[in-house]
């Protein structure tokens, strides 16, 4: 009986353990509720959340000033691949304080740098795009080729704006993953209960 106690608590912890391994895909979720300071280095971002009817959920990395607008994240391990998923919306001609129009040309970057090298364009996203131009729109963008380094830094940037209170954009709700094999938590479920039943019969057998 006692084998077969600790078998049911090997059960346990085992299932617990692999649940959490099976999630580990997720390596950036930021929802800037409030931001995690940590994950970014930011040139004339901010978070803001209102007017809460020109935000997505809560607050939002919005884009404003003069100079370099952009938000670069960590290096992180990519070589197996993965995908950047995010909230976007663009100023469109509805010419707001908080989301003053976008011109044409004036397009939102997403560049990666593998292994410290410089920036390359993953996707150009263009201001008269209606999916993001006064709202919000979700991007879904595949991690390939050469940006499956071991220490890759993603970054948001603006092309050219006309300085401070002009040509506003903003993201949300970033989610970075990389592609982990590992087996469904069910599959080490069912192994366990196999563990489990094998026990049993090894103590009726004693018995």
């Amino acid at each position: 009986m006692k084998f077969l106690n600790t078998a049911f608590i090997s059960l346990i912890l085992s299932t617990s353990f692999f649940v959490n391994i099976a999630s580990a895909g997720l390596i950036l979720e930021e929802d800037f509720d409030p931001i995690t300071s940590s994950n970014w280095t930011l040139s004339n971002g901010s978070v803001l959340g209102n007017p809460v009817s020109e935000f997505f959920s809560l607050n939002a990395l919005h884009f404003d000033g003069n100079g370099t607008r952009s938000a670069t994240t960590n290096a992180y391990d990519m070589t197996t691949g993965g995908l950047l998923t995010f909230m976007l919306k663009i100023g469109g001609s509805n010419d707001t304080a908080t989301f003053e129009d976008a011109d044409a040309g004036e397009d939102v970057l997403i560049q990666y740098a593998a292994n410290g090298g410089s920036w390359i364009d993953l996707l150009v996203i263009d201001t008269e795009d209606l999916n993001y131009k006064d709202t919000w729109g979700m991007v879904n963008i595949s991690i390939t080729g050469a940006a499956m380094s071991n220490s890759t830094k993603f970054q948001w940037v603006q092309a050219t704006h006309s300085g401070n209170n002009w040509d506003n954009w903003a993201i949300d709700d970033v989610k970075l993953s990389n592609n982990v094999n590992v087996p469904e938590p069910s599959t080490f479920a069912i192994l366990a209960l196999g563990m489990l039943g094998l026990a049993s019969s090894r103590v009726k057998k004693k018995a």
